[in-house]
């Protein structure tokens, strides 16, 4: 069984047990059930952290955390493209009955989160994860751009988002279960069976309701979700991503976040130095960094916007990625009020929500 790790709200201290139950009604026995933290290229996080993760795990089930970068536990599968090998972790291809489970939500450059992500890049090797990911960049004259299909809600016309659908049709969940969350929080829709099948209506359900038409805003407050939407800078920014995707050019936001677990990544700091889009671009084409892409993406948003950022992020840092760090965001609120009067005010106090995307608006 395939779940993911701490980044991605799954509640699976309520979800693993009914399915442990289930499969043990099948006349599975929990020795003969592996659940396998799929962190894609995140750290392992060690055996106390992941007991708070899945919660009491049932007895003789087996965990195990995916490490990317564990060469022996790793099975090649055929190829990610021509001349490109593709391993996945041997848990995975060797299970007789593969489960998935996992949440779906947009992803900021991956289309859509869950479904098949949870096989790849969730149990794949880290070369094969980077040449993945580094389709969110391509060609453009001696240089290189982001890929306009590489966003949230994008599926088709998306290089990301296409390949991983092909490796988990190269080791394909038996039975895929997704679950969306609703605005509240909790699990609010949940289907179970083909992966195709069920990421598709989870994809559907997704699109009705978080994804929203309106006319762009002068002035937003955005929430960064909540733990783990918003621990770090790279989960931090997606809600930023998101709501600024509602600001008319130039607009004002008050970000509201915690990030008092800092970057997230000790491989943003070479591209925190000198944040400006160009030189991060500049710095991409001599070589794919993961989270390289993510700065830029974060800093894109900070220099075509004025973001005040309510959070727990050294200052000195959040100034340098172009943030206005805020002790009191009542005060900033009350400026508004004063200097924009008539000013078009959009909310979006907690899960993010993203415009209709194109895919939407012609099914």
């Amino acid at each position: 069984m395939i779940v993911p790790d701490a980044t991605r709200k799954a509640h699976l201290s309520k979800v693993l047990p009914v399915i442990v139950e289930r499969l043990r009604r099948a006349g599975i026995e929990g020795t003969s059930i592996t659940v396998l933290v799929a962190n894609g290229t995140h750290p392992e996080v060690g055996e106390e952290r992941v007991r708070l993760l899945l919660g009491a795990v049932p007895d003789g089930v087996r965990v195990l955390e995916h490490d990317s970068r564990a060469v022996d536990n790793l099975v090649g599968v055929g190829e990610l493209r021509q001349g490109i090998p593709l391993r996945l972790h041997r848990a995975a291809v060797e299970a007789e009955l593969l489960v998935t489970v996992g949440s779906v939500r947009h992803h900021y450059f991956a289309g859509f989160g869950g479904g098949p992500k949870m096989v790849f890049p969730g149990a794949g090797g880290y070369e094969e994860i980077q040449a993945n990911h580094a389709r969110v960049l391509r060609r453009c004259g001696g240089g290189f751009e982001r890929h306009p299909g590489c966003e949230p809600g994008a599926l088709e016309g998306n290089p990301v988002a296409e390949e991983i659908m092909r490796v988990a049709d190269l080791r394909p969940p038996d039975c895929a279960i997704c679950m969306v969350e609703g605005r509240e929080g909790g699990v609010a829709w949940a289907g179970a069976g083909p992966w195709r099948v069920v990421f598709s209506a989870a994809v559907e359900r997704v699109r009705q309701w978080f994804e929203a038409t309106a006319p762009p805003f002068d002035l937003m407050v955005a929430s960064g979700g909540g733990a783990p939407s918003d621990t770090t800078l790279i989960q931090g920014h997606k809600g930023l991503d998101a709501a600024c995707r509602f600001l008319a050019p130039g607009g004002e936001i008050l970000y509201i976040a915690a990030l008092d677990g800092g970057l997230g990544s000790e491989e943003m700091r070479v591209f925190v130095d000198d944040p400006r889009p160009e030189t991060i671009l500049e710095r991409l084409s001599g070589g794919w960094i993961q989270y390289g892409h993510t700065t830029l993406r974060l800093v894109e948003k900070t220099s075509g916007h004025r973001v005040r950022l309510f959070s727990h992020l050294d200052p000195s840092l959040a100034q340098r990625l172009g943030f206005e760090p805020v002790a009191d965001p009542d005060a900033v609120v009350d400026g508004w009020r004063n200097e924009h009067p008539g000013a078009r005010v959009g909310v979006m106090p907690g899960a993010a929500v993203y415009p209709a995307s194109p895919e939407a608006v012609s099914s």
